[in-house]
């Protein structure tokens, strides 16, 4: 016999939308002077974390009277996730093959690097000694491309053009397969048996710098002219000034700083649910919770909770005789 029961669908969280952009965010100036892991501390335990902006509107919710020289923000380049390592973080070093950090955690770097220089070094050369090196990946250089066979075997040919990286990456993955990926020592000889000696050619390394404390993925940037330049090579945190400009600087540094919290969202919705199973069974109730938050997962809402209301059974009786 069929059961039908009433149901007030509790829903906390936010997605995202054509119509509203979600998570909105509430920003508070903290007018003390801490490092910026201090800061970060402090945020997370007051309120959600150090501000994460993800356009020019969110600047719009800081309050008129927000007035500082400069103040820290959420944004960090953490040298721990790729200097002189490759890392599994969202700023460590991926291979273009793969879009993926490494497999094996080799490397072969040479010459103090990576140190980022200018702020601007996220891309990978392999130089005259087998050696790795980041420069910028916007230097024309030649490149190694490759081809895999059927048999995981891989072939290596040397391009002589002088090309961007990105460029380089376009050009191998239309004529070949794409730049190298070295996850060994043998892969990493056989990619410099391939180019001229002396030549210095891209191989398949990036990174994509800067993640926000709250690990929110947005690449909105704001940084101020000639930023970020990595002055002196230390510095892998970020300042914003009283117009929004954003500028790189050392993390030991005490500023005063932005925090934020994420405004959620509560929506009650009510459905009528027609089913064999027994809904007032606890654990009916949270299998069909599970599979209405693989359908909201599915159609791109994140960070929620469910919760529901049954509605009496005798008043839910009474409004269906009345039909």
């Amino acid at each position: 016999m069929d059961c039908y029961a009433t149901l007030i669908l509790l829903f906390f969280g936010f997605s995202f939308s054509s119509c509203y952009r979600f998570p909105l965010r509430k920003y508070y100036y903290i007018n003390t002077l801490m490092t910026w892991s201090d800061a970060q501390h402090y945020c997370r335990e007051k309120y959600t974390d150090l501000a994460t902006f993800e356009s020019v509107d969110d600047f719009k919710r800081l309050k008129p009277d927000f007035s500082y020289s400069w103040a820290w923000i959420g944004l960090k380049d953490d040298p721990k996730s790729w200097k002189g390592v490759m890392g599994n973080d969202t700023n460590s070093w991926r291979w273009s093959a793969t879009s993926k950090t490494s497999q094996t955690g080799y490397h072969n770097w040479k010459g103090g690097d990576p140190n980022s220089g200018g702020g601007k070094e996220n891309c990978v050369i392999m130089g005259s000694t087998r050696g790795w090196h980041d420069v910028s990946c916007q230097s024309l250089k030649s490149f190694v491309c490759y081809t895999a066979t059927n048999q995981n075997e891989k072939t290596y040919v040397f391009i002589s053009a002088s090309k961007t990286w990105h460029s380089a990456q376009a050009y191998c993955r239309e004529h070949y397969t794409d730049l190298p990926t070295i996850e060994n020592t043998k892969e990493n000889s056989d990619v410099y048996s391939a180019k001229p000696g002396n030549a210095q050619a891209w191989i398949g390394l990036y990174r994509v710098p800067w993640t926000w404390s709250d690990n929110t993925q947005s690449s909105f940037r704001f940084w101020r002219s000639g930023c970020p330049d990595n002055y002196l090579g230390n510095q892998f945190c970020v300042v914003e000034n009283s117009l929004h400009e954003w500028n790189d600087i050392n993390c030991p540094y005490k500023f005063p700083f932005i925090c934020h919290q994420v405004l959620r969202l509560r929506t009650m919705i009510k459905m009528k649910i027609q089913s064999d199973a027994d809904l007032a069974d606890p654990a009916t109730n949270i299998q069909i919770l599970k599979q209405l938050g693989a359908e909201l997962t599915s159609k791109g809402w994140t960070d929620f909770n469910l919760q529901w209301k049954m509605q009496p059974r005798k008043q839910e009786e009474k409004k269906l005789g009345e039909y």
